[in-house]
């Protein structure tokens, strides 16, 4: 891996499998639990504050702490609801996630207007999504395998990302 840079690494105990960041508003705690619980039906693994006894309400140790977790996933997923707008910590988990290359959706709680930051990635709205990008994140990781035949390159994760985007984008 020493031709990767950070930001194109995939966290090693991850190689081969998909672990969501959940990132929401507290207020939509509701919906959360139900993508949880989907996500638990699919066998994805997934980091959810919720369910987080370590969490720490301080201002340094929290950020740390969010960084770390979004560290060891590869996916992220916004809840996305009106109540999301005035969000503090959901802009800054997708600016990490961004700086990360890590891919991004959007789960809508309901029909909301994105604000611009989210607007470029998918947009999920059901379960079939959700199974959707999945799916399309399965196809594009072996088709990446094929192609790169398991050798680590710094451009692989750009242009991974990249067809997978295409590839979501045109099953939804």
């Amino acid at each position: 891996m020493k031709n990767e840079t950070k930001a194109n690494r995939i966290p090693e105990n991850l190689e081969g499998q998909m672990k969501f960041f959940i990132s929401h508003k507290q207020e939509d705690e509701e919906i959360v639990k139900k993508l949880a619980l989907y996500f638990k039906l699919r066998e994805v693994d997934f980091y959810l504050d919720l369910l987080d006894s370590k969490l720490t309400e301080d201002g340094k140790a929290l950020t740390d702490h969010i960084k770390s977790n979004l560290n060891n996933c590869t996916d992220i997923i916004v809840v996305m609801s009106e109540k999301t707008r005035f969000s503090q910590w959901v802009p800054f988990e997708v600016g990490i996630a961004t700086q990360m290359e890590l891919p991004i959706a959007s789960f809508l709680k309901s029909e909301v207007q994105l604000p611009g930051f989210l607007s470029y990635w998918p947009r999920l709205k059901t379960p079939g999504d959700i199974d959707k990008y999945l799916d399309a994140r399965e196809l594009v990781a072996e088709k990446m395998k094929i192609l790169y035949e398991n050798r680590q390159f710094a451009s692989r994760k750009n242009t991974e990302i990249e067809m997978f985007y295409k590839q979501v984008k045109s099953k939804l």
